[in-house]
């Protein structure tokens, strides 16, 4: 994926921010951290481009690795309800875990995840993108699933714009 995991973290945590109300500098913050976590797990392209010169794909990393992801917010819910956390501590950890997770399940469309990883070095993945084109960013772009990225865009988009129309707590007159 390259231009749906903002845009499907922005989704994913006014959808928890639906069910879960917060106040509005709260939610801000949330909606920041949601869309910060929604990109989390690229930040092993650092590691990928600075360190490993490109041996092996940064979808191998531990960011990019779901089981071991569930396992480090396991640990983190129970540090929580070992100190009493208060809601506004596992909301933050409830939008994080979201969108990490989320990333996952978006790079499995094209990209491949190791999804049983350590048990399995198997990647499940949606749909192979050929090497049609020089360009390799022109094979990912010229794919369908490019598409199921720009639905993820105008979705936010909409969703959005709709929300700036009708902010939260807004009286709607009816038309």
């Amino acid at each position: 994926m390259f231009i749906a995991h903002l845009p499907a973290g922005y989704l994913a945590t006014r959808f928890v921010l639906r069910r879960h109300p917060a106040p509005e500098p709260l939610r801000r913050g949330l909606m920041a951290l949601g869309m910060a976590a929604s990109v989390l797990p690229d930040l092993d392209l650092l590691w990928f481009y600075f360190v490993d010169e490109r041996r092996q794909v940064h979808h191998a990393y531990l960011p990019h690795l779901p089981l071991f992801c569930l396992a480090v917010f396991g640990v983190a819910a129970l540090v929580l309800r070992l100190r009493g956390a208060g809601r506004t501590a596992w909301l933050a950890m409830m939008v994080l875990a979201v969108n990490v997770m989320l990333h996952q399940v978006l790079d499995t469309v094209a990209g491949g995840i190791r999804w049983l990883w350590p048990f399995s070095r198997a990647e499940l993945v949606l749909a192979h993108v050929p090497a049609r084109h020089d360009a390799w960013v022109l094979n990912f772009v010229l794919h369908w699933s490019f598409g199921l990225e720009l639905v993820i865009l105008a979705a936010a988009l909409a969703v959005g714009w709709s929300a700036r129309r009708h902010p939260p707590g807004a009286a709607r007159v009816p038309r």
